[in-house]
């Protein structure tokens, strides 16, 4: 007994077959037109890639530490220096000028705030 189902089961799954086909034909034809193209314009598929590298526009960081000691700095991210490590980062904190950064000086301040609350101060 052939029921709708199946026989629309059955359609489906020849025409998802007709469509692998013409899909792998119409790969074909693409490749050989991109062949085409870059034996034209004498191109190697390494001319292809896009390199990524250096195209965004970063600005360098500020010093946020100095080692008075011998005046190297550190942003503060990654890894910290040894002239640091296991000191109180205070210490070696370099003063910006007022104005020069409140952004930084309105987040030192939201975590001051934050500190205080928890600790019930």
């Amino acid at each position: 007994m052939n029921s709708k189902v199946s026989v629309l089961k059955q359609q489906l799954a020849r025409l998802d077959e007709r469509i692998t086909v013409a899909w792998q034909q119409e790969q074909k034809a693409a490749i050989e037109h991109i062949r085409q193209v870059m034996n034209f314009f004498n191109l190697v598929p390494n001319q292809l890639r896009v390199d990524r590298r250096g195209t965004y526009n970063t600005k360098p960081l500020q010093m946020k530490y100095q080692d008075p000691v011998t005046g190297a700095t550190w942003t503060g991210r990654g890894r910290a220096p040894s002239w640091i490590r296991n000191r109180s980062y205070d210490e070696f904190l370099v003063r910006q000028p007022d104005g020069a950064n409140p952004a930084a000086r309105e987040n030192r301040r939201n975590r001051q705030r934050a500190a205080t609350d928890r600790h019930g101060e």
